[in-house]
């Protein structure tokens, strides 16, 4: 089945409905993007969700820090909240003013409701940024010298939690040394301080600190461990409450395909109660960068062949329209668009699917983008989000 409707927001909102009137038999529905910055795909990420909350799903997840996660769920639950402050703690890519709008919403639908909408990160790390600050605000307490030298290192690997080390090196940016090496220096000099309660407070931080730049990617990042770790977390979660989940991640993540990444985990746990979705596009922009053409040998390029408006959507389920069938059970290419992606050598950044068939259960592409909008500013805070504590 292939549909066919236009980008405008009120259509991005129809093409939601429908993309979740295909899916909304599962227990778990994963609604992948080919790239997290466009603000086209998260408002059909949106409104799909949007549209299976109306339909009896209750969870939704993103693979973050599980602390952030649990402050999201508290706003979405009306606890008062510094929701900036929050997404300033937030992966990078979270923290946008899309991500903040859809957030309201959710917590907008939980004051009518007696069954509130859950937020909940499955993500590895609870590391996040303010914990920095924390740390060289008790250092500055037991010695001075220490205190600086130690926030000069922090000022360097903080920036990990905005760029991963891996986007970093790719932009030329990254300073050589490898994170984990600052973390573990700034926990020697901690160490060679006199002990107490602030300086062990301080070595539990670093402790995690170290943790989390040593499972880097490019570093001693094991994908196929906090893959399954994350599956293993999100079906726990299911077995546990019985709610029905949406997952918001990228498509490579949620792809189901044999392998080692989440959507391969979710489908062999829960076969056809897990629905991946693929969100994809044609050409556009995200922040600082124009994108081209998809390649006209990618499922992108195959499904926007003849010029037909409007954002796309197939059922891989069920039979295709003619143009489209060949393609879909057999080996194909879709575009990913990471923080390492470069316009200028394309061909470069397209995931090999065994089949589309084999990954995704559904397929939509919207023929334009437009960038996301950034937050002007990430807050941090000793306890971030919480207001009068």
């Amino acid at each position: 089945m292939v549909r066919h409707m236009s980008e405008r927001a009120d259509d991005l909102q129809r093409a939601g409905q429908q993309l979740s009137s295909l899916v909304d038999a599962a227990t778990v529905v994963g609604l992948g993007t080919s790239t997290r910055a466009a603000h086209e795909l998260f408002g059909l990420v949106e409104h799909t969700t949007r549209a299976l909350i109306r339909r009896g799903f209750r969870v939704v997840a993103v693979l973050d820090n599980q602390r952030v996660g649990e402050l999201y769920d508290e706003f979405v639950r009306g606890a008062d909240i510094d929701l900036d402050g929050v997404l300033g703690q937030a992966w990078g890519p979270w923290r946008t003013t899309e991500m903040r709008a859809a957030l309201g919403w959710l917590r907008r639908h939980n004051q009518r409701r007696t069954d509130p909408v859950r937020v909940i990160a499955v993500g590895g790390s609870r590391v996040l940024p303010a914990d920095y600050h924390r740390a060289v605000e008790l250092l500055a307490r037991l010695d001075a010298p220490t205190a600086r030298r130690v926030g000069e290192l922090f000022d360097v690997i903080r920036t990990a939690h905005d760029s991963g080390e891996h986007v970093q090196r790719a932009h030329g940016t990254h300073p050589g040394t490898p994170f984990v090496d600052l973390a573990r220096t700034a926990r020697d000099l901690v160490l060679a301080l006199d002990g107490g309660p602030d300086r062990d407070e301080v070595l539990l931080m670093l402790d995690a600190i170290v943790e989390h730049h040593a499972n880097a990617i490019g570093v001693g990042h094991d994908v196929a461990r906090e893959e399954r770790s994350a599956a293993d977390r999100l079906v726990a979660h299911q077995r546990r409450t019985g709610e029905r989940i949406v997952l918001w991640e990228g498509s490579a993540h949620v792809a189901a395909h044999r392998g080692v990444m989440l959507g391969a985990h979710l489908r062999a746990a829960l076969a056809d109660r897990y629905a991946a979705v693929h969100l994809t596009f044609g050409r556009g922009r995200i922040p600082g960068m124009d994108l081209p053409e998809p390649s006209p040998n990618s499922l992108e390029g195959a499904l926007l062949a003849g010029g037909a408006g409007g954002v796309r959507i197939v059922d891989l389920r069920s039979p295709a329209a003619t143009e489209v069938a060949p393609l879909l059970g057999r080996p194909a290419r879709t575009r990913v668009v990471s923080g390492v992606y470069d316009p200028g050598q394309d061909e470069r950044h397209y995931l090999d699917l065994p089949s589309p068939r084999d990954s995704f259960d559904v397929v939509a592409v919207v023929p334009t983008i437009s960038a996301v909008r950034p937050l002007s500013a990430a807050t941090e805070r000793d306890v971030p989000g919480r207001r009068n504590e």
